[in-house]
C-alpha cells in the first residue's frame, strides 16, 4: 500500500510534536526548589540534586548525538533521514541537562570577585572593540573591496563592544544614550541585508526543504530555550526574595539594563508551573537574532546532510561529508560557552570558574559581548561562505556532466 505524501507528512509532523512534548513535559517536571540563604536545596524522588547529577542527561544527550551521526553507515540510504531525528532528541536530552547544570549552580557562585577586576571592564573592552572596528575596517579595504557590507557589520559589532567604555570616557549615560539603541536595533538590519545580498538563495533553498527547515527551526528553538535559561531570563529554582512570597503569582514590569541600554522589560513568576523569569525587549531582540543564525546554521547542516547521503547512494563517494562537519563545528563552538561555564563550575569550583563565568554566562559582565559578536561573526560567516561556494560546487558539476551531453556545448 502506498502511503499519500500528505499522510507522512503528518506523521513526521507528528514524530516532532511529539520529541517536543517531551520536552517541554520534562521541564516542566522538575520539581519547586526550596531557596535558602545559604545554597539552593532541590530534591527529586527524596534524592538531593546537586549540580553534577545534571552532568548525566547531559552526557547522555551527547552520546545520543554522536551516535546519530553514525547511524547513516548502519541505515539504508533511504532512512538515513531518521540519524537527524537521533541528533535532535540527543540535542534536546543534552540541553535538558545544560538547563539542570545552570539552575543548581551555587548561589555563592554570584557573589564570588571576578579575577579581571569589573572596574577595567570597560577601558579594556573600549580597546578591545576599537581593535575590531579598524580590523572590519582594513579587511574590508583589502580582503573584500566589492563588500563594503562586511565592514560595515564589523564595524557595528566593535561599536556593541566598546560602546560602554566610550560612554564612561565622556562621562556619558550610556545606560539611557541613544548611541545605544541605534547599534542593538541596527544589527538585526544589518545582519538582515548581509544574508540578503549574499545568501539569499540558499536560504531560500534551506526553506524550500522540508527536512532541513524542520531540523532547523526544532534545534533554534532549542538554542532558545537554553539561552534563556543560561542568561537567567527564565528558571525554574527562584531565589527568595526580600518581602517576596514565592507561593503568590507575581508579574510586574520595570526597566532592565540590558542589552547595552534600558529596556522596557516584565518579570513574572507562576507557581502552578513553577515558572518564573524577566523579559526585556532588548534581549527578546537579541535572542531572536541568536536563535535565528543557531536555527539557519542547523538546517544548513541537515540540508548538506542529505546532500552527503544522496550522492552516497549515486555512488559518488561522500565529498559533503567535509562540509557538514565543517558547518556543524563552528555552530557548537558558539553554544557551548554558556554551557562550558557551568561545568566550569562543577569542575573548578566558583573562584576558579569566574573568568569563564564573566567571558560566557554572566550578562551583566562586558567581558560578555566578547562572546556576543564571536558568535554572531562566525554563524553569520559560515551562512556566507556557504551560499559563496554553492555556485562554484554546481558548476563543477556542469563541467563533469557536460562530455555526457549529446547534443554538444
Amino acid at each position: 500500500m502506498v502511503v499519500p505524501e500528505a499522510s507522512s507528512e503528518r506523521v513526521r509532523a507528528g514524530h516532532v510534536t511529539a520529541v517536543l512534548a517531551a520536552v517541554l513535559g520534562a521541564l516542566l517536571a522538575v520539581p519547586t526548589a526550596a531557596a535558602h540563604a545559604g545554597g539552593t536545596d532541590v530534591y527529586l524522588g527524596g534524592v538531593h540534586l546537586a549540580q553534577w547529577h545534571a552532568l548525566l542527561p547531559l552526557g547522555l544527550g551527547i552520546g545520543i548525538v554522536l551516535a546519530s551521526a553514525y547511524l547513516p553507515r548502519v541505515l539504508r540510504p533511504a532512512s538515513s533521514k531518521y540519524a537527524l531525528y537521533g541528533v535532535f532528541a540527543g540535542l534536546a536530552i543534552a540541553v535538558l541537562g545544560a538547563i539542570g547544570l545552570v539552575q543548581l549552580s551555587p548561589v555563592e557562585w554570584y557573589a564570588t570577585d571576578p579575577v579581571i577586576p569589573r572596574a577595567i571592564h570597560d577601558p579594556l573592552m573600549l580597546v578591545v572593540g576599537l581593535a575590531i572596528a579598524v580590523a572590519s575596517l582594513l579587511g574590508g579595504r583589502y580582503r573584500w573591496p566589492t563588500r563594503p557590507r562586511y565592514a560595515g557589520l564589523g564595524i557595528l559589532l566593535g561599536a556593541w563592544v566598546a560602546y560602554p567604555g566610550l560612554m564612561a570616557g565622556f562621562g556619558v549615560d550610556s545606560l539611557t544614550h541613544p548611541l545605544g539603541y541605534s547599534i542593538v536595533l541596527s544589527l538585526p538590519i544589518a545582519l538582515g541585508y548581509v544574508l540578503w545580498r549574499d545568501a539569499r538563495s540558499l536560504l531560500a533553498g534551506l526553506w524550500a526543504d522540508r527536512l532541513a527547515r524542520r531540523f532547523g527551526l526544532g534545534v533554534g528553538a532549542l538554542g532558545v530555550v537554553f539561552f534563556l535559561f543560561s542568561t537567567g531570563m527564565l528558571t525554574i529554582i527562584p531565589d527568595e526574595g526580600t518581602g517576596v512570597s514565592l507561593a503568590e503569582r507575581i508579574v510586574a514590569t520595570l526597566p532592565v539594563a540590558s542589552p547595552l541600554v534600558t529596556w522596557p522589560a516584565i518579570e513574572f513568576w507562576l507557581p502552578s508551573l513553577p515558572l518564573g523569569g524577566m523579559f526585556s525587549v532588548g534581549m527578546v531582540l537579541l535572542l531572536g537574532v541568536f536563535g535565528g543564525l543557531i536555527g539557519l546554521n542547523a538546517a544548513l547542516v541537515a540540508y548538506q546532510w542529505q546532500g552527503r547521503e544522496r550522492t552516497s547512494r549515486s555512488g559518488s563517494g561522500s565529498g559533503t561529508t567535509a562540509g557538514t562537519v565543517g558547518v556543524a563545528a563552528p555552530q557548537a563552538c558558539c553554544c557551548c560557552g554558556p554551557l562550558l561555564s557551568q561545568v566550569a563550575i562543577v569542575a573548578l569550583g566558583p573562584s576558579a570558574a569566574a573568568p569563564i563565568y564573566l567571558l560566557f554566562a554572566d550578562p551583566s559582565s562586558s567581558i560578555g559581548s566578547l562572546f556576543l559578536v564571536a558568535s554572531v561573526a562566525i554563524l553569520t560567516g559560515t551562512l556566507v561562505r556557504a551560499a559563496r561556494s554553492a555556485p562554484r560546487r554546481e558548476s563543477r558539476s556542469v563541467e563533469r556532466t557536460r562530455p555526457l551531453d549529446a547534443s554538444g556545448p
